[in-house]
């Protein structure tokens, strides 16, 4: 069961990261050229925060329960804290995405509250914008002490 969560996780890292940029890119573009705020526009903005929401639900089962690098840390927290790769997958890494995570939630909810198609756009642009920026700097890129490959099986 974990070398398929952990697949289906790598996997929707992509999902969620290409969604933020396409809707970002859409939004910086519909704020720029004033554009109307589209059934797309909704569409997009909609199915990010669903994806985003599965990529979450998917990573708290490892989280809590798959992942023997958590698990194991939740013996000992005080170790696991001391250890600087523990600590990214028990600390950093969580509240990073957690974060993130609720960052697209409220711009969700300030994006269907806004009251023009410009300040829809905008909010998007900031909102997912940020949200997708904390999410690249807590996901474990190949560079990082914490590396996990570009795709799943790769090297």
């Amino acid at each position: 069961m974990l070398p398929l969560t952990l697949t289906v996780h790598s996997l929707m890292r992509w999902v969620v990261i290409l969604l933020g940029l396409w809707v970002v890119g859409r939004a910086k573009f519909g704020w720029f050229f004033k554009r109307p705020w589209t059934e797309a526009d909704e569409l997009g903005s909609r199915v990010f925060v669903i994806a985003f929401d599965v990529q979450v639900l998917v990573g708290l089962l490892l989280y809590f329960a798959l992942s023997p690098i958590t698990t194991g840390a939740f013996q000992n927290m005080g170790a696991a804290m001391q250890n600087s790769v523990v600590r990214f997958w028990v600390a950093e890494h969580i509240a990073g995405m957690l974060i993130a995570l609720v960052l697209a939630h409220i711009g969700r909810v300030r994006v269907r509250r806004a009251t023009s198609d410009r300040s829809r756009h905008w909010r998007v642009v900031w909102f997912f914008g940020f949200a997708l920026l904390v999410a690249l700097l807590a996901t474990p890129w190949p560079f990082m002490p914490v590396a996990r490959p570009w795709f799943p099986g790769a090297a």
